[in-house]
Protein backbone atom coordinates (compact mmCIF):
# COMPACT_ATOMS: atom_id res chain seq x y z
CA UNK A 1 0.00 0.00 0.00
CA UNK A 2 1.84 3.21 -1.14
CA UNK A 3 1.70 6.26 1.08
CA UNK A 4 1.19 9.33 -0.91
CA UNK A 5 4.32 12.28 -1.07
CA UNK A 6 6.70 9.16 0.27
CA UNK A 7 9.92 9.93 -1.21
CA UNK A 8 12.45 7.72 0.96
CA UNK A 9 16.06 8.96 0.42
CA UNK A 10 18.10 6.02 -1.11
CA UNK A 11 22.07 5.25 -1.96
CA UNK A 12 23.47 6.46 -5.10
CA UNK A 13 25.33 4.32 -7.57
CA UNK A 14 24.82 0.75 -7.22
CA UNK A 15 21.91 1.62 -5.32
CA UNK A 16 18.54 2.20 -6.13
CA UNK A 17 18.07 5.87 -7.43
CA UNK A 18 14.95 8.23 -6.19
CA UNK A 19 13.55 8.16 -9.55
CA UNK A 20 12.82 4.24 -9.07
CA UNK A 21 10.89 5.08 -5.97
CA UNK A 22 8.79 7.62 -7.84
CA UNK A 23 8.21 4.18 -10.13
CA UNK A 24 7.94 1.75 -7.90
CA UNK A 25 6.52 1.26 -4.33
CA UNK A 26 7.94 4.73 -3.11
CA UNK A 27 5.81 5.91 -5.35
CA UNK A 28 4.23 4.20 -8.32
CA UNK A 29 2.64 5.84 -10.96
CA UNK A 30 1.57 3.59 -13.19
CA UNK A 31 -1.89 3.85 -15.71
CA UNK A 32 -4.69 1.37 -14.79
CA UNK A 33 -7.59 2.27 -12.20
CA UNK A 34 -7.61 3.11 -8.79
CA UNK A 35 -10.34 2.21 -7.30
CA UNK A 36 -12.39 -1.37 -6.73
CA UNK A 37 -15.85 -0.64 -7.55
CA UNK A 38 -17.90 -1.32 -4.15
CA UNK A 39 -20.57 0.65 -2.65
CA UNK A 40 -20.51 2.07 0.53
CA UNK A 41 -22.22 -0.34 3.17
CA UNK A 42 -22.36 -0.26 6.67
CA UNK A 43 -20.35 -3.11 8.94
CA UNK A 44 -21.48 -3.62 12.91
CA UNK A 45 -18.62 -3.28 14.85
CA UNK A 46 -17.43 -6.74 16.13
CA UNK A 47 -18.32 -7.42 19.72
CA UNK A 48 -15.22 -8.62 21.20
CA UNK A 49 -11.35 -8.74 20.48
CA UNK A 50 -10.41 -11.12 18.27
CA UNK A 51 -13.62 -11.69 16.51
CA UNK A 52 -13.75 -13.13 13.49
CA UNK A 53 -14.80 -10.92 10.50
CA UNK A 54 -16.43 -11.32 7.11
CA UNK A 55 -12.60 -10.48 5.48
CA UNK A 56 -14.06 -9.42 1.54
CA UNK A 57 -16.52 -7.25 3.55
CA UNK A 58 -14.45 -5.38 5.54
CA UNK A 59 -11.88 -4.81 2.52
CA UNK A 60 -14.98 -4.14 -0.01
CA UNK A 61 -15.91 -1.52 3.07
CA UNK A 62 -12.71 0.32 3.51
CA UNK A 63 -12.10 0.42 -0.34
CA UNK A 64 -15.62 2.00 -0.92
CA UNK A 65 -14.87 4.82 1.81
CA UNK A 66 -11.63 5.49 0.22
CA UNK A 67 -12.85 5.94 -3.13
CA UNK A 68 -16.45 7.40 -2.85
CA UNK A 69 -16.27 9.11 0.66
CA UNK A 70 -14.73 13.03 0.67
CA UNK A 71 -12.46 13.66 3.30
CA UNK A 72 -9.17 16.10 4.02
CA UNK A 73 -6.50 16.24 6.33
CA UNK A 74 -2.71 16.18 7.21
CA UNK A 75 -1.44 12.21 6.36
CA UNK A 76 2.37 11.60 8.01
CA UNK A 77 4.81 9.01 6.99
CA UNK A 78 7.21 7.25 9.43
CA UNK A 79 9.32 4.73 8.44
CA UNK A 80 13.22 4.01 9.06
CA UNK A 81 13.35 7.11 11.98
CA UNK A 82 12.35 9.12 8.80
CA UNK A 83 9.03 11.50 9.09
CA UNK A 84 7.40 13.16 6.24
CA UNK A 85 3.80 14.13 5.74
CA UNK A 86 1.11 15.25 2.74
CA UNK A 87 -2.03 17.15 3.09
CA UNK A 88 -4.54 15.75 0.70
CA UNK A 89 -8.08 16.47 0.10
CA UNK A 90 -10.31 14.06 -1.55
CA UNK A 91 -13.15 14.80 -3.25
CA UNK A 92 -16.68 12.97 -4.68
CA UNK A 93 -19.11 14.86 -6.78
CA UNK A 94 -21.56 12.30 -8.39
CA UNK A 95 -19.11 9.99 -10.50
CA UNK A 96 -16.20 12.41 -10.48
CA UNK A 97 -13.26 12.46 -8.54
CA UNK A 98 -10.94 14.40 -7.79
CA UNK A 99 -7.93 14.42 -4.76
CA UNK A 100 -5.11 17.31 -4.29
CA UNK A 101 -2.13 15.85 -2.48
CA UNK A 102 0.94 18.61 -1.13
CA UNK A 103 3.83 17.10 0.37
CA UNK A 104 4.93 19.41 3.48
CA UNK A 105 8.59 18.06 3.46
CA UNK A 106 11.72 17.05 1.79
CA UNK A 107 11.71 18.18 -2.48
CA UNK A 108 8.28 20.17 -3.30
CA UNK A 109 5.98 18.69 -5.41
CA UNK A 110 2.09 18.94 -5.43
CA UNK A 111 -0.46 16.70 -7.31
CA UNK A 112 -3.84 16.94 -8.90
CA UNK A 113 -6.40 14.06 -9.87
CA UNK A 114 -9.39 14.38 -11.72
CA UNK A 115 -10.22 10.62 -12.64
CA UNK A 116 -7.78 9.15 -14.18
CA UNK A 117 -5.43 11.84 -15.00
CA UNK A 118 -2.74 12.92 -12.57
CA UNK A 119 -0.58 15.38 -12.86
CA UNK A 120 2.47 16.23 -10.70
CA UNK A 121 3.87 19.90 -10.16
CA UNK A 122 7.24 20.00 -9.85
CA UNK A 123 8.35 23.82 -8.37
CA UNK A 124 12.09 23.81 -8.38
CA UNK A 125 12.51 22.45 -12.04
CA UNK A 126 9.08 24.13 -13.50
CA UNK A 127 7.73 20.61 -15.12
CA UNK A 128 4.48 19.38 -15.20
CA UNK A 129 3.91 15.84 -15.72
CA UNK A 130 0.86 14.38 -17.18
CA UNK A 131 -0.22 10.62 -16.90
CA UNK A 132 -2.85 8.37 -16.14
CA UNK A 133 -2.94 7.29 -12.08
CA UNK A 134 -1.58 4.23 -11.24
CA UNK A 135 -2.60 1.30 -9.61
CA UNK A 136 -0.17 0.96 -6.91
CA UNK A 137 -3.10 2.38 -4.41
CA UNK A 138 -2.59 5.50 -2.65
CA UNK A 139 -3.62 5.30 1.49
CA UNK A 140 -6.22 5.23 2.44
CA UNK A 141 -7.36 3.12 -0.25
CA UNK A 142 -6.52 -0.29 -0.95
CA UNK A 143 -5.26 -1.93 -4.13
CA UNK A 144 -7.70 -3.41 -7.03
CA UNK A 145 -6.62 -6.82 -6.44
CA UNK A 146 -7.49 -6.49 -3.02
CA UNK A 147 -10.59 -9.01 -2.37
CA UNK A 148 -10.84 -13.00 -1.99
CA UNK A 149 -7.09 -13.25 -3.48
CA UNK A 150 -5.76 -11.41 -0.54
CA UNK A 151 -7.56 -13.76 2.10
CA UNK A 152 -5.59 -16.50 0.47
CA UNK A 153 -2.57 -15.20 2.41
CA UNK A 154 -3.76 -13.11 4.96
CA UNK A 155 -5.95 -13.88 7.88
CA UNK A 156 -8.62 -10.40 9.17
CA UNK A 157 -9.64 -10.50 12.93
CA UNK A 158 -10.88 -7.46 14.73
CA UNK A 159 -8.77 -7.05 17.66
CA UNK A 160 -10.01 -4.21 19.16
CA UNK A 161 -11.05 -0.49 19.66
CA UNK A 162 -9.62 2.95 19.48
CA UNK A 163 -9.43 6.64 18.86
CA UNK A 164 -7.46 8.04 15.78
CA UNK A 165 -7.12 11.75 14.97
CA UNK A 166 -10.53 12.54 17.14
CA UNK A 167 -12.62 9.82 15.38
CA UNK A 168 -13.82 6.28 16.78
CA UNK A 169 -11.59 3.58 15.17
CA UNK A 170 -12.31 -0.20 14.64
CA UNK A 171 -8.42 -1.90 15.33
CA UNK A 172 -8.01 -4.71 12.62
CA UNK A 173 -4.70 -7.35 12.64
CA UNK A 174 -4.16 -8.60 9.37
CA UNK A 175 -1.87 -11.88 9.64
CA UNK A 176 0.09 -13.06 6.92
CA UNK A 177 -0.24 -16.65 6.70
CA UNK A 178 3.46 -17.71 5.70
CA UNK A 179 6.66 -15.66 6.14
CA UNK A 180 6.79 -13.95 2.89
CA UNK A 181 5.05 -10.73 3.55
CA UNK A 182 4.26 -8.51 6.70
CA UNK A 183 1.39 -8.59 9.66
CA UNK A 184 -0.13 -5.25 9.11
CA UNK A 185 -2.79 -3.50 11.44
CA UNK A 186 -5.35 -1.35 10.53
CA UNK A 187 -7.52 1.43 12.55
CA UNK A 188 -11.05 2.12 10.46
CA UNK A 189 -13.26 4.91 11.04
CA UNK A 190 -16.43 3.24 12.97
CA UNK A 191 -19.09 4.44 10.85
CA UNK A 192 -17.70 4.72 7.17
CA UNK A 193 -14.47 2.26 7.06
CA UNK A 194 -12.24 4.83 6.28
CA UNK A 195 -8.64 3.77 6.85
CA UNK A 196 -7.17 5.97 9.82
CA UNK A 197 -4.01 4.25 10.20
CA UNK A 198 -1.94 1.56 8.86
CA UNK A 199 1.25 -0.11 10.47
CA UNK A 200 3.32 -2.96 8.83
CA UNK A 201 4.89 -4.79 11.72
CA UNK A 202 7.80 -6.84 11.40
CA UNK A 203 8.16 -10.78 12.85
CA UNK A 204 8.55 -9.20 16.22
CA UNK A 205 5.30 -7.23 16.10
CA UNK A 206 7.89 -4.28 15.71
CA UNK A 207 6.45 -1.24 13.75
CA UNK A 208 8.34 -0.76 10.51
CA UNK A 209 6.12 1.33 8.70
CA UNK A 210 3.22 3.65 9.41
CA UNK A 211 0.86 6.07 7.90
CA UNK A 212 -1.93 8.06 10.14
CA UNK A 213 -3.94 10.83 9.56
CA UNK A 214 -3.24 13.06 12.39
CA UNK A 215 -6.50 15.15 11.39
CA UNK A 216 -9.04 14.29 9.42
CA UNK A 217 -12.41 16.14 8.42
CA UNK A 218 -14.97 13.67 6.58
CA UNK A 219 -17.80 14.31 4.29
CA UNK A 220 -15.63 18.14 3.17
CA UNK A 221 -17.49 19.63 0.55
CA UNK A 222 -15.93 19.41 -3.06
CA UNK A 223 -14.28 21.89 -4.55
CA UNK A 224 -13.77 20.79 -8.01
CA UNK A 225 -11.86 23.73 -8.92
CA UNK A 226 -9.26 23.55 -6.30
CA UNK A 227 -8.02 20.16 -8.93
CA UNK A 228 -8.90 21.82 -12.25
CA UNK A 229 -7.82 25.45 -11.92
CA UNK A 230 -4.01 24.27 -11.26
CA UNK A 231 -4.36 21.23 -14.03
CA UNK A 232 -5.13 24.07 -16.42
CA UNK A 233 -3.08 26.77 -15.50
CA UNK A 234 0.55 24.97 -16.89
CA UNK A 235 1.76 28.53 -18.69
CA UNK A 236 5.47 28.95 -17.54
CA UNK A 237 5.33 25.16 -17.20
CA UNK A 238 7.31 22.36 -18.69
CA UNK A 239 4.48 19.71 -19.32
CA UNK A 240 6.06 16.30 -20.19
CA UNK A 241 3.73 13.17 -21.05
CA UNK A 242 5.74 9.83 -20.20
CA UNK A 243 4.89 7.44 -22.84
CA UNK A 244 3.79 4.20 -21.27
CA UNK A 245 3.90 1.19 -23.65
CA UNK A 246 1.55 -1.35 -22.14
CA UNK A 247 3.81 -5.24 -22.42
CA UNK A 248 3.99 -9.16 -21.47
CA UNK A 249 6.92 -9.93 -19.91
CA UNK A 250 7.57 -13.06 -21.73
CA UNK A 251 6.73 -11.23 -24.76
CA UNK A 252 10.16 -9.35 -23.25
CA UNK A 253 12.36 -12.23 -22.89
CA UNK A 254 11.68 -12.89 -19.57
CA UNK A 255 9.72 -14.96 -16.94
CA UNK A 256 9.70 -16.29 -13.53
CA UNK A 257 11.37 -19.78 -13.30
CA UNK A 258 9.57 -20.63 -9.83
CA UNK A 259 6.43 -18.26 -9.08
CA UNK A 260 6.57 -16.52 -5.45
CA UNK A 261 3.89 -17.60 -3.35
CA UNK A 262 0.68 -15.94 -3.37
CA UNK A 263 1.84 -13.53 -6.25
CA UNK A 264 0.29 -12.53 -9.04
CA UNK A 265 1.97 -10.46 -12.09
CA UNK A 266 -0.75 -7.57 -12.49
CA UNK A 267 0.81 -4.80 -14.44
CA UNK A 268 3.61 -5.10 -17.21
CA UNK A 269 5.28 -1.92 -18.48
CA UNK A 270 7.99 -0.05 -20.61
CA UNK A 271 8.42 3.52 -19.49
CA UNK A 272 10.94 6.35 -19.31
CA UNK A 273 12.73 7.14 -15.66
CA UNK A 274 12.22 10.44 -13.72
CA UNK A 275 10.15 12.32 -15.90
CA UNK A 276 10.22 14.96 -13.56
CA UNK A 277 13.48 15.10 -12.05
CA UNK A 278 16.98 15.48 -13.24
CA UNK A 279 18.83 12.64 -14.28
CA UNK A 280 16.41 11.26 -16.46
CA UNK A 281 17.01 7.90 -18.50
CA UNK A 282 16.22 7.83 -21.65
CA UNK A 283 16.34 4.06 -22.02
CA UNK A 284 12.82 3.05 -21.16
CA UNK A 285 12.75 0.81 -18.28
CA UNK A 286 10.88 -2.68 -18.01
CA UNK A 287 8.49 -2.88 -14.76
CA UNK A 288 6.18 -5.73 -13.83
CA UNK A 289 4.61 -5.30 -10.96
CA UNK A 290 3.32 -8.63 -8.77
CA UNK A 291 0.77 -8.24 -5.86
CA UNK A 292 -0.71 -10.79 -3.44
CA UNK A 293 -3.67 -8.04 -2.93
CA UNK A 294 -2.18 -6.02 -0.24
CA UNK A 295 1.05 -5.67 -1.26
CA UNK A 296 3.20 -5.35 -4.47
CA UNK A 297 6.71 -6.29 -5.67
CA UNK A 298 7.90 -4.19 -8.45
CA UNK A 299 10.48 -5.73 -10.87
CA UNK A 300 12.80 -3.29 -13.03
CA UNK A 301 14.70 -4.34 -15.57
CA UNK A 302 17.10 -1.87 -17.85
CA UNK A 303 20.54 -2.54 -19.95
CA UNK A 304 23.38 -2.64 -17.59
CA UNK A 305 25.07 0.49 -17.64
CA UNK A 306 29.10 0.47 -16.12
CA UNK A 307 28.46 4.12 -14.94
CA UNK A 308 25.37 3.61 -12.99
CA UNK A 309 25.48 0.29 -12.17
CA UNK A 310 27.98 -0.75 -9.72
CA UNK A 311 28.28 -4.08 -7.40
CA UNK A 312 24.89 -5.59 -6.07
CA UNK A 313 23.26 -4.87 -3.35
CA UNK A 314 20.98 -5.58 -0.94
CA UNK A 315 19.15 -2.40 0.98
CA UNK A 316 16.03 -1.68 4.05
CA UNK A 317 14.14 1.14 4.78
CA UNK A 318 11.47 0.75 7.01
CA UNK A 319 9.17 -2.13 5.70
CA UNK A 320 10.77 -1.66 1.91
CA UNK A 321 13.45 -4.04 0.88
CA UNK A 322 15.37 -3.55 -2.22
CA UNK A 323 17.58 -5.81 -3.81
CA UNK A 324 20.33 -5.28 -6.98
CA UNK A 325 22.05 -7.51 -9.02
CA UNK A 326 23.10 -7.71 -12.59
CA UNK A 327 21.56 -10.24 -14.60
CA UNK A 328 24.53 -10.67 -18.03
CA UNK A 329 23.62 -7.71 -19.91
CA UNK A 330 20.83 -6.45 -17.22
CA UNK A 331 20.57 -4.83 -14.30
CA UNK A 332 17.39 -5.95 -12.34
CA UNK A 333 16.20 -3.98 -9.30
CA UNK A 334 13.53 -5.65 -7.18
CA UNK A 335 11.75 -3.68 -4.45
CA UNK A 336 8.80 -3.83 -2.25
CA UNK A 337 7.07 -3.80 1.20
CA UNK A 338 7.82 -7.50 2.12
CA UNK A 339 10.52 -9.47 3.73
CA UNK A 340 14.19 -8.98 2.29
CA UNK A 341 13.89 -13.06 1.33
CA UNK A 342 10.77 -12.20 -0.65
CA UNK A 343 12.45 -10.20 -2.74
CA UNK A 344 15.15 -12.17 -2.88
CA UNK A 345 12.98 -15.21 -4.17
CA UNK A 346 12.18 -12.98 -7.00
CA UNK A 347 15.94 -12.03 -8.27
CA UNK A 348 16.78 -15.54 -7.98
CA UNK A 349 13.56 -16.82 -9.81
CA UNK A 350 13.92 -14.04 -12.70
CA UNK A 351 15.34 -15.72 -16.12
CA UNK A 352 15.92 -14.55 -19.06
CA UNK A 353 14.23 -16.55 -21.88
CA UNK A 354 15.96 -15.05 -25.23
Amino acid sequence: MHRPGRDVPAPVGAALPQRLRRLGLGGALLAMPLWLAAQTGSLPPASGAGAGVDGSAWLARIQSAAANRSYQGTLVFSAGGVVSSSRISHMCDGRQRYERIEVLDGRARSQYRHNEQLLTLWPATKVAVLEQRDPIIDFPGLPVAAGQRTLDSYELRVVGSDRVAGHEADVLMIKPRDGLRFAQRWWTERSTGLLLRADLLGAKGEVLESSVFTDLVLNSKPQPETVLGPMKRLDGWKLVRPQTQRTQLDAEGWALAKPVAGFQLVSCSKRPLDAGGEGAVAEPVLQSVFSDGLTHVSVFIEPYDAQRHGQALRTSHGATHTVMARHGEWWVTVMGEVPMATAQQFEAALERKR
